[in-house]
């Protein structure tokens, strides 16, 4: 990767730590990456390592394509804008609205499945034993489906 990549890496650092109200110092205890490598990388003096650049992203919202960044650098004779590493916004997390939504709409369509599953069946469930694992699998499924959402 050249300076350009530099640049890029440094001004999405720099605009992500602003916009969400990060010190230096700040993002440098919620990532666990050193003070003076933030500086440095915030100042295009250095090309930060991918995991560097994976940590930072996380916790930025952004996304670093290597590997058109790294076809970009081994065509340094052809400059190519086609071939500029790219950055993606990833979406924010969920809001509490939107989990209180996903919990119920994933609740009523886990227990319509369920009863079109019964529905059809005309000997399932044999035993009450039957029946209680089937009961037992559906709210494992959903604890799994709630875990995922609320986490």
């Amino acid at each position: 990767m050249d300076t350009t990549a530099k640049e890029t890496i440094a001004q999405k650092v720099r605009d992500g730590r602003q916009a969400k109200g990060y010190t230096q110092q700040e993002l440098s205890n919620l990532t666990g990456i050193s003070l003076r490598s933030i500086q440095r990388i915030e100042s295009a003096d250095v090309l930060p390592r991918a995991y560097t650049v994976k940590v930072l992203s996380e916790q930025l919202n952004f996304i670093w394509d290597f590997a058109q960044a790294e076809e970009g650098s081994s065509q340094e004779s052809s400059h190519n804008p086609a071939k500029e590493p790219t950055f993606i916004a990833l979406p924010t997390r969920l809001n509490y609205a939107q989990k209180i939504i996903l919990t119920f709409s994933s609740g009523i369509i886990l227990l319509l499945l369920a009863a079109a599953f019964l529905a059809q069946s005309a000997r399932f469930p044999e035993t009450e034993f039957e029946l209680f694992l089937f009961i037992a699998g559906m709210l494992g499924i959903y604890t799994m489906v709630l875990l995922r959402i609320w986490k």
